[in-house]
């Protein structure tokens, strides 16, 4: 089922009553499979706690994307999304991110931090640009 806009799943703003277990499932598979080729280049080419930092970055990313999805049509929603991905890459290349002191279920709780702060940056530019008449909104 497509429509002009893509196909129908990303068309549908995503709301708590049309999230199932197998869209959240689906949504978890997409964000993997589209941040581990960023992950094993990373690793292959810096070194692999970075590789991993970044594939986890990336992954947080497109999730809290989807989670506002139904921004996709304000400038100002990818401005913020662009603007975060760029203090994540500086972050992923500031701090020394060893596998000896990053283990993996260390991440978990930075991880989940992250995407509450994207989720927290795009929801007060959410509610700025609806104050102010957002930056889209005709004259």
């Amino acid at each position: 089922m497509v429509s002009d806009d893509g196909p129908a799943l990303m068309t549908n703003p995503m709301k708590t009553e049309n999230v199932t277990s197998r869209t959240a499932s689906m949504w978890g598979l997409v964000a993997f499979a589209l941040s581990l080729p960023v992950d094993i280049a990373v690793s292959h080419f810096v070194d692999p706690g970075r590789g991993r930092a970044a594939g986890i970055a990336l992954g947080l990313t497109i999730l809290s994307i989807r989670v506002f999805w139904y921004l996709r049509k304000q400038v100002w929603f990818w401005i913020t999304i662009a603007a975060l991905t760029i203090f994540h890459v500086v972050l992923i290349f500031v701090v020394p991110w060893t596998m000896r002191s990053f283990p993996s279920p260390a991440l978990w709780p930075v991880g989940i931090a992250d995407f509450a702060a994207v989720c927290g940056c795009v929801k007060l530019c959410e509610k700025l640009m609806s104050r102010s008449g957002g930056a889209d909104s005709p004259a």
